[in-house]
Parts: C-alpha cells; sequence; structure tokens
C-alpha cells in the first residue's frame, strides 16, 4: 500500500506512527490491522481497542499520483469536522461524535469514532430501506434549520486569515439565479443535439419548472453532497453517516441529489469502475423505495416542499444527462472519467436511459390549498 508521505513505509508503521502520535496503544504486529476498506482517497481501518476509525491518505488516486497540499487538506478535513458537528445537532448520533484529523508531509490521517456493522443493501428489506429513507429526510429537513458556521457558498476552503469559508462569495439567491441560466443553457445543449427523444415534451417540463425554482424559500445550510450507500451505516437503530463531501447550499438542492442518486444515478453506474462493487443495479428497486421513503420524511407533508424538491430533482437529471452528452463531446477520456463513468459507449447508452426519464418526468404535481401553483 503506498501511503501520501515522502518515506517509504510499510502499512503496519503507518498506522502505528498515527496511533503513536495519538498517545494511543500501537499494534504488536501485522496480524493486529484491521482493514475496514478503502475509499478512492484513503484506507480505513478500525482501532477495535478504542472503537474508533483510522483513515489515511493515498499516494495514488484515480490513477494518478496525489500531490500534498496542506491548505487543501485542511479545508476537506476542517469541512468534515464542521459537518460532524452541524449532523450531530440536527439529529444526535448521526456522524461520529469524536474526530480528529494531523496533516504533515509525512504522516497525514484523521480519526473518528466507528459507528458500528453496516446491514448493506444486501441486508434490508423494503420496510428497512424506506424507513431509512424517512431518516435520512428528516435528518436533511433537520439541517435547515442550523445556521452554518462559515460564510459563503459552495466547497470550503481555506482563507488568507486562515479560517474555513465558502468558495464563492455571492449571496444565496443570487447564485440560485445565475445557476438558473446554466440550467437552461444545459436544457438547451440537450434539445439541440442529434439524440432522438421527445424535445417538445422535455421543453415544455423544462419551460414549467426552471423559472420556478424556489429562490426565497431557500436557506443557506452547512449540508453533505454525498450520501452514497458506501458512505451510509444502516443499522438497528437507524442509519449513520461518515465520510461527507460538505458544502455551504441550499437544502432543497442537495435534498434533491440524494433521491435523484437514489433512484436514477445509482443503478445506471454499476458498469463503471468507481461504483462496480456497489452492484447497485441489483438493488434498484430498495434504491427507489429508500428515495420514496426520503421524499415523505423530508416534506413533511408540506405540498410546496414536495413541489421545491421536485423541480430540483428533475435539474439534477437534466445536468447529469448534459454531462453525459459534454463527455461524448470529448476528443479523449481522462483516466478519472473512464474511472467515474466508463467508456463512449458506455456514456451513450446512460444518456439514452436519462433522455428517456426527462421524457417520462411528471410534470403535473398536486399542490395543497395556499401553496404557490404556477
Amino acid at each position: 500500500m503506498k501511503f501520501l508521505t515522502k518515506q517509504s513505509v510499510t502499512e503496519f508503521e503507518q498506522v502505528n506512527r498515527a496511533l503513536e502520535n495519538e498517545g494511543l496503544n500501537t499494534l504488536s504486529g501485522e496480524s493486529d490491522i484491521k482493514r475496514l476498506g478503502e475509499g478512492s482517497w484513503h484506507y480505513a481501518y478500525l482501532v477495535e481497542r478504542d472503537q474508533l476509525v483510522l483513515r489515511i491518505p493515498k499516494k495514488v488516486a484515480y490513477e494518478e499520483a496525489v500531490v500534498f497540499n496542506r491548505d487543501q487538506l485542511t479545508a476537506e478535513y476542517g469541512a468534515t469536522e464542521a459537518f460532524y458537528k452541524t449532523a450531530n445537532q440536527a439529529q444526535k448520533g448521526m456522524c461520529p461524535e469524536y474526530f480528529r484529523y494531523f496533516i504533515d508531509e509525512d504522516l497525514t490521517y484523521t480519526l473518528e469514532s466507528y459507528m458500528g456493522e453496516t446491514l448493506g443493501l444486501e441486508g434490508q428489506t423494503q420496510e428497512q430501506s424506506e424507513q431509512y429513507g424517512r431518516e435520512m429526510g428528516d435528518f436533511f429537513r433537520a439541517l435547515e434549520e442550523i445556521d452554518p458556521p462559515y460564510k459563503g457558498i459552495g466547497y470550503l476552503e481555506v482563507a488568507k486569515n486562515g479560517e474555513l469559508k465558502g468558495g464563492l462569495d455571492m449571496d444565496l439567491s443570487a447564485c440560485i439565479v445565475e445557476e438558473r441560466g446554466e440550467y437552461e443553457e444545459e436544457l438547451h445543449n440537450l434539445l439541440s443535439s442529434a439524440f432522438d427523444f421527445n424535445k417538445e415534451k422535455v421543453a415544455a417540463a423544462g419551460k414549467k419548472f426552471i423559472p420556478n425554482r424556489s429562490i426565497d424559500r431557500e436557506k443557506r445550510i452547512l449540508t453533505n453532497q454525498d450520501t452514497s450507500p458506501e458512505n451510509l451505516i444502516f443499522t438497528s437503530s437507524g442509519v449513520k453517516m461518515i465520510d461527507p463531501v460538505p458544502l455551504l447550499y441550499t437544502g432543497t438542492s442537495i435534498a434533491a441529489n440524494h433521491v435523484f442518486n437514489y433512484r436514477t444515478f445509482f443503478p445506471t453506474v454499476y458498469d463503471t469502475r468507481r461504483y462496480a462493487k456497489g452492484n447497485y443495479h441489483l438493488y434498484a428497486n430498495l434504491l427507489k423505495v429508500h428515495a420514496d421513503g426520503f421524499v415523505e420524511g423530508y416534506t413533511h407533508g408540506s405540498e410546496q416542499k414536495r413541489m421545491d424538491l421536485h423541480i430540483e430533482v428533475f435539474l439534477k437529471l437534466v445536468t447529469m444527462a448534459h454531462a453525459h452528452l459534454e463527455l461524448l463531446q470529448e476528443e479523449t477520456l481522462m483516466k478519472e472519467q473512464i474511472i467515474r463513468f466508463g467508456t463512449k459507449e458506455q456514456i451513450e447508452k446512460r444518456l439514452q436511459i436519462y433522455l428517456t426519464e426527462l421524457e417520462n418526468f411528471q410534470v403535473e404535481v398536486s399542490l395543497g390549498e395556499g401553496s404557490e401553483g404556477f
């Protein structure tokens, strides 16, 4: 295993160096190493005695060498720490209560509470999946009640004063309006493409949805963009969340990202190297039930909230289809693009699925009395 360090070290040595640095009991031998697995960027280990998880960054990610960047790592780990605190305010025990990190060219790691074993998708019934989805929806709605600890919008970065902030210094409403123009352009590009689908129907949906995107009802919050099944711990006491990608943004958009991913994206990327191990296509029904539960938990019976979410899901579908269209227009794909999205043949096949979903996207959604209509 290759770790993000200038030194030549073994797995056993690097794990022990981290444990020693934290004042924890070190391992006696290599047989004591408890590997939990690995993500795209980190190796994960269980520190069994202390019920902690140690994550050490890789030297190579997506087949490219990782360059040590202190500010980037500080932003990533600092954002995780901030999100865990915010998440546990919204719902106690949702995320690790304990989190520490250390950053150095020779030794970098994070250490957090072990959240237990997961049932995974394979161990869930449909009823459990729906309940987990409801819990996630409740949680994302609760996040919207908490004021963010940092200024700005977008992914967090280190400011000149050393503190964290959002990458964009702009008003949330202005950002949403600006994005509205970007969604219109993406939809126009799809409609102008050579791909055959019911463009008149999709154009009509876009004209109905995009101008009515929620603006004044939105609040800037600290939320999490990556809620894939591999980052959720499904337990008998409820769903837990780890390894977030925090950002400052509108809650409805990121809630819609969760719904879109579970209904559409994850089941369609089973043939990529990035998502192959999840076998998400085998659990498409469970993922859909989870998404349905999420909608119920997130909207809390509000028809206006349901419509705002529905519009955002449509926009996620538009932008993902457009991303695939752009990939097909590239002369050659980079390694990371191939790992994430597959070959051009796979990308084109997936784009056709998204265009069909756009055709069939439900346009008429009832609004309750007193709600804003179209």
